[in-house]
C-alpha cells in the first residue's frame, strides 16, 4: 500500500510539484490514517503558513486581534487573524482510508498540526471538542 492522490485530495496550500514528489516518496510505505508534520529538506523551499499562535512559536493571537469568518467549504466560523502568512519548511500532511483506498491524501499544508475547529462535525468526541477549544482560543489563521 502507498499514500495516493484522488479527487478528494485538497492541494490548495501553494505545494510545488517538486515538493508533493517528495512528500509522496516520504510517505510512499504509509498504510491507514495519519497526521504527520516534518521538515522540507532546504533545497526544496518553503511553504506559507497561515498558523498563528504557540504551536508556531508565537505568543497565543488574543481576542482583540480576530474576526470569526466563515470560509470557503465550512459551515462555521473560523478564527482569524490581521497577520499576514509566513513562510515554513514545515509541512503537515493528512491522509487515510477513504473510499475503498487504504491512504490518500486529505491535505497537506504549510506549518505545525491543528486540530479541527471546535465547531466541525466530524469531531467524534467531546475530548476531542474540549482539546480543539483549548487550541483555537490561543491560535488563529491569517485573514
Amino acid at each position: 500500500m502507498a499514500l495516493i492522490l484522488g479527487d478528494a485530495s485538497h492541494l490548495d496550500h501553494g505545494l510545488t510539484e517538486e515538493q508533493l514528489e517528495w512528500l509522496l516518496d516520504r510517505y510512499k510505505d504509509r498504510d491507514g490514517f495519519f497526521i504527520d508534520t516534518a521538515e522540507m529538506p532546504e533545497h526544496l523551499g518553503t511553504l506559507p503558513c497561515g498558523l498563528h499562535g504557540p504551536a508556531m512559536g508565537d505568543d497565543p493571537v488574543p481576542e482583540h486581534e480576530v474576526r470569526y469568518v466563515v470560509r470557503d467549504g465550512r459551515a462555521w466560523p473560523s478564527r482569524l487573524c490581521g497577520r499576514p502568512p509566513r513562510q515554513t519548511r514545515l509541512i503537515t500532511t493528512v491522509a487515510g482510508p477513504h473510499e475503498g483506498h487504504a491512504c490518500l491524501l486529505y491535505t497537506v499544508y504549510g506549518g505545525a498540526g491543528a486540530p479541527r475547529e471546535a465547531a466541525d462535525p466530524y469531531i467524534e468526541s467531546e475530548e476531542e471538542r474540549e482539546a480543539s477549544k483549548a487550541f483555537w482560543s490561543e491560535h488563529a489563521l491569517s485573514a
